[in-house]
Parts: C-alpha cells; sequence; structure tokens
C-alpha cells in the first residue's frame, strides 16, 4: 500500500488534550457553538419552558451565570391536540458552582 501525503508534515505530534483544557471567555461564539460540553466546562445541565413561569426561572439561571445552551421546539400531544411549546437547555459553568459554595 503506498504512503499518502496528508499535507501533514513528516514527525509532526499530535497535541493530546488534557483534562484541564477548556474554552476561554474571548472564543469567538462561532467556535464555541462546536465545542463539547467538557471544554465548555459545564457541570451541570437543565431544561425549561421559556413560556411564562419558566421565562422567570430562566432568566434566573442566565442572572446566577448558566449559559444559554440550545433552543428548540417542543411537539407533544394532549387531548387530543397538538400543542408546541418554546423550551431552552441551559448548562451550569464550574466556575459559577465554585462561586456558589
Amino acid at each position: 500500500m503506498a504512503e499518502r501525503d496528508w499535507g501533514i508534515p513528516k514527525g509532526a505530534m499530535a497535541k493530546r488534550k488534557t483534562h484541564h483544557e477548556k474554552a476561554d471567555d474571548d472564543v469567538p461564539m462561532s467556535v464555541l457553538e462546536r465545542l463539547p460540553l467538557w471544554q465548555l466546562d459545564i457541570v451541570e445541565l437543565t431544561g425549561h419552558n421559556l413560556e411564562a413561569r419558566g421565562r422567570e426561572e430562566v432568566n434566573r439561571l442566565l442572572e446566577a451565570g448558566w449559559r444559554l445552551l440550545h433552543i428548540y421546539t417542543l411537539k407533544y400531544e394532549e387531548d387530543g391536540t397538538w400543542r408546541e411549546r418554546p423550551m431552552g437547555i441551559l448548562g451550569k459553568l464550574r466556575n459559577v458552582q465554585q462561586q456558589n459554595h
């Protein structure tokens, strides 16, 4: 089998990620959106309804330092009628957890 040229210099070493690496605060949003949760230093997830009382709870969490990770529409059937409800997934940052203790 012939050796392929992948555009990688001969003898180049791959960088090994450690569990200590995480994203900095000055990383562009387009990059943050693609990072795995462990690199964002997320230690807890929660989902909330974004309507009425749920919105109040989400705002409280955001003020406490949680990060809004994803918004989606929950579609469900109730009493024979299909309904839609906006939902949000939030992540608690490790440094927020340490500040609260």
